[in-house]
């Protein structure tokens, strides 16, 4: 903010602007932005910046002016003292923790760090810490009196000790871990999660519920994540503290996780109450939270769950992209491996809670009789009754009776490799269902990627076609010039898929991550995938791939000698 005149002015932080439009005057106690019309006092900003509750509000800037928030009754305020000490306590502990890490015996824990490539900025920006194996140095450390004399219950009840079972004394509950602070909405230290050093179990622990913390309504990352939408950036929730942290110093400050659980129905609550309402929203953006799951089976199972959980609370403004990730374990990897481009390329490929729910139910089926075009219509209908908003339910019910329609409708002539096997049914459609008509040159040769990536061996019967084609997708044929020459260079043993996909991918790589990198994730995604079915995947047999590719470079020749005809005779027309 700089001042003009009376007033201080400075950039929106309710909207993205490049030019000043938002102004605070500090005699009238009153802040006015020009640009999108936001206008309140100082507890409306905490309030709409912060993403918090009037009394959440009024506690912290009462916090920050050192002064207390007046308690109605003594139960009240005792409540207020109680809940103020737990939080020094979980502070202190916080603070001993950071120290430990930087410490002699706090080696171990930040070489751990160091080799997920993190430096000591962000290790303590993060306030990562260490805690020791000596499961009484911490209780020793804050019973001490200048320190605040916390007693060994009141360590419990905040989960950090623990009372030994056949004695009279306690124990740290966390020991020889790396300790991850997770911090409430305002950003107070309320759990940890540990990480163990070493080989022990279980690999990740953390805090349990207390009176300040229930990990099924929090998130780890939620105070930083609450402006990110303001900053123009995605809310995007995925597993892990360390997917989180690699987040957010790659650029994505909306990054959250779940706490050691499987996504609840409080937290997706927690996730739209950060948007903004409905009517201030921005047409050309998307601000639906991305749910980031590996494309893997357990990742397929894990969207399954989530889109369960969030049919019943779906409605016009609250609702859920899913994005994969293949070719890496995680968010952390895929960004440390490949950068952050390959990680934009997941995000533009995220797709709407319906076409998400679409693929998940036809997946697996060949819908060839009459009854198994029956059972799919009702699992269809089953899952979209769930959706408790009536309006959005209709919708639903009828944007799916379209698709199904066009299903099932009679076809001249297919595409789709699946469709030209005989017996076979139709195919599951791409996540990201009713595309136009030029999106299939792009779907059919992202498959004959997958195939050739996935299957090296594939060369040997096709590479000379796969050699001399030429891609209409620019970053595919840069990926198809690259995969030829890695596997044209006269190896002895013919590369496994995973060293071709790392040769196109690594940071190290001869041939240019910036330039396939981004694709490579596009081609190796779940949409892929569910799109060219089993034959695609990596632990698909030679005889599978095979007669996958030849059905697809089939259908892809097909249609250029069609589009040639046809330009013939357009030009014979003309001319």
């Amino acid at each position: 903010m700089t001042r003009a005149g009376r007033e201080y002015k400075g950039c929106c932080p309710f909207h993205n602007e490049k030019t000043p439009s938002f102004y605070v005057n500090d005699d009238k106690q009153f802040y006015h932005c020009f640009g999108c019309g936001a206008h309140g006092d100082v507890i409306g900003f905490v309030m709409r910046h912060d993403r918090l509750s009037f009394p959440e509000a009024i506690e912290s800037l009462a916090a920050q002016a050192g002064l207390q928030v007046p308690r109605d009754t003594p139960i009240e305020r005792e409540k207020y003292d109680t809940e103020k000490r737990l939080h020094l306590l979980l502070e202190r502990a916080t603070e001993w923790f950071e120290t430990r890490l930087f410490e002699a015996g706090g080696k171990e824990g930040l070489a751990y760090l160091h080799a997920r490539g993190l430096n000591d900025d962000a290790i303590r920006r993060f306030r990562l810490g260490y805690a020791p194996n000596d499961g009484q140095a911490l209780i020793r450390h804050l019973s001490q009196k200048e320190i605040g004399g916390f007693t060994p219950q009141e360590m419990v009840a905040v989960g950090l000790a623990k009372k030994a079972e056949d004695r009279a004394d306690h124990y740290s509950f966390f020991r020889n871990r790396v300790i991850f602070p997770v911090g409430d909405r305002r950003g107070r230290t309320v759990a940890f999660g540990g990480r163990v050093l070493g080989d022990g179990e279980p690999k990740y622990l953390n805090s349990p519920d207390h009176e300040l913390f229930h990990k099924g309504h929090l998130l780890y990352g939620l105070s930083r994540a609450r402006t990110a939408i303001s900053q123009g950036q995605p809310i995007i929730v995925v597993e892990g503290y360390m997917d989180v942290i690699a987040l957010v110093e790659a650029g994505y400050s909306g990054a959250v996780a779940p706490l050691g659980t499987a996504l609840t129905e409080d937290q997706m609550q927690v996730l739209w109450k950060m948007l903004p309402p409905l009517e201030s929203r921005e047409a050309t953006r998307d601000y639906s939270p991305i749910l980031c799951f590996d494309g893997d089976s357990a990742g397929i199972r894990a969207a399954s769950r989530a889109v369960e959980r969030a049919l019943p609370n779906i409605t016009s403004a609250q609702t859920l992209r899913i994005a994969t990730i293949e070719g890496a374990k995680d968010p952390d990897e895929l960004i440390r491996k490949s950068g952050r481009s390959a990680f934009d390329a997941i995000l533009r490929q995220a797709q709407p809670l319906i076409d998400v729910l679409w693929a998940l139910s036809i997946a697996g089926r060949t819908l060839k009789t009459p009854e198994e075009r029956a059972s799919f219509g009702v699992v269809l209908k089953k899952r979209v009754a769930r959706i408790k908003d009536e309006q959005l339910r209709e919708l639903y019910y009828d944007e799916f009776k379209k698709r199904i329609e066009s299903l099932f409708a009679p076809k001249p002539r297919t595409t789709n490799y699946r469709q030209t096997r005989a017996g076979a049914g139709p195919a599951a459609p791409y996540l990201g269902a009713r595309r136009p008509p030029q999106g299939k040159r792009r779907a059919a040769e992202k498959i004959l990627l997958a195939l050739m990536i996935n299957h090296p061996d594939l060369f040997d019967a096709y590479g000379e076609k796969f050699a001399v084609s030429e891609f209409h997708t620019p970053e595919f044929e840069t990926l198809r010039k690259k995969t030829v020459e890695h596997l044209s260079q006269g190896y002895e043993e013919k590369p496994t898929a995973e060293e071709v996909r790392r040769a196109l991918s690594g940071s190290d790589d001869p041939f240019g991550y910036e330039e396939s990198g981004a694709a490579l994730a596009e081609v190796l995604s779940a949409s892929t995938y569910i799109g060219a079915g089993k034959a695609a995947r990596p632990d698909a047999t030679f005889e599978e791939a095979s007669e996958a590719w030849s059905a697809v470079w089939t259908s892809v020749e097909q249609e250029k000698v069609e589009a040639e005809r046809l330009q013939r005779t357009k030009d014979a027309w003309t001319n």
